[in-house]
């Protein structure tokens, strides 16, 4: 992909580009990826390619864990797609995404700086809300999966705090840091769960018994939430799993 003042002036695909005129190239590996890059909307405006693109670099600049190409895709796909509904009106609702900012809470803030070069640069009223879905890209990113799985992911945290939130007789707090390490702990749980040559560690059996029964409510949740796993997702945990989670949930009703 070239970048430049004027070098696609009067052009149409299949034609030569002056080099002279060329002053970024962006060169992506993955054919898959170029063949769905060749399959977006001849008609996107190139002040949004230009723009996603620099958002996405300072994104891969910024984010601390490494970001796909495929981010260069998805976000001007986004993009064009979100300035078609603003100049439709049309808008969507992203409050089941809310959550983002807690469980990923690195790569929200990446957003929001995204979002903000977004509304800076081009003439459309973008919201602050889009941060939420610029994470979701970003995470999707970062997982080489896709926008089911992410989503899935953040479904399953957002029932886990509701099982905690319900049976402690608390409400998460977003500053929190033992809340914040809970949920972050709870999306690199489930990005293990399943993985092959995982092994069972050797875990204190009197530890776990002297936690639960000091705190027999973290315990309960603790079990509650190992069942709703195994329901959701076919995958017993561990019980070093399972005594993380305890003692991750007794930091949290302590600290409630």
């Amino acid at each position: 992909l070239l970048r430049g003042l004027g070098i696609g002036f009067g052009k149409k695909r299949g034609d030569e580009v002056d080099e002279a005129k060329v002053e970024q190239r962006y060169v992506l590996q993955d054919e898959n990826l170029i063949r769905r890059f060749n399959d977006l909307p001849i008609d996107i405006d190139a002040s949004i390619i230009d723009v996603c693109f620099d958002v996405v670099a300072a994104i891969k600049r910024e984010c601390p864990r490494e970001v796909s190409d495929s981010l260069y895709l998805l976000l001007t796909d986004h993009v064009y797609n979100l300035v078609e509904r603003i100049q439709m009106g049309i808008t969507f609702d992203n409050s089941v995404l809310w959550n983002l900012k807690a469980v990923y809470p690195e790569e929200y803030e990446v957003a929001r700086h995204a979002v903000a070069t977004l509304q800076s640069r081009l003439p459309y009223a973008i919201e602050d809300s889009e941060a939420s879905f610029v994470t979701l890209h970003i995470v999707n990113a970062e997982m080489r999966g896709n926008m089911h799985e992410t989503y899935q992911l953040t479904t399953y945290i957002e029932d886990i705090r509701d099982i905690v939130e319900s049976n402690l007789g608390i409400e998460f707090d977003g500053d929190d840091y033992s809340v914040n390490r809970f949920l972050v702990h709870l999306r690199f749980l489930f990005s293990r769960l399943g993985t092959s040559g995982a092994e069972e560690l050797d875990v204190d059996d009197d530890l776990a018994s002297m936690i639960g029964e000091r705190y027999p409510r973290a315990r309960d949740v603790a079990d509650k939430i190992a069942t709703y796993i195994e329901a959701s997702t076919g995958h017993k945990l561990s019980r070093e799993e399972g005594l993380y989670l305890l003692v991750h949930l007794v930091q949290i009703f302590r600290s409630g």
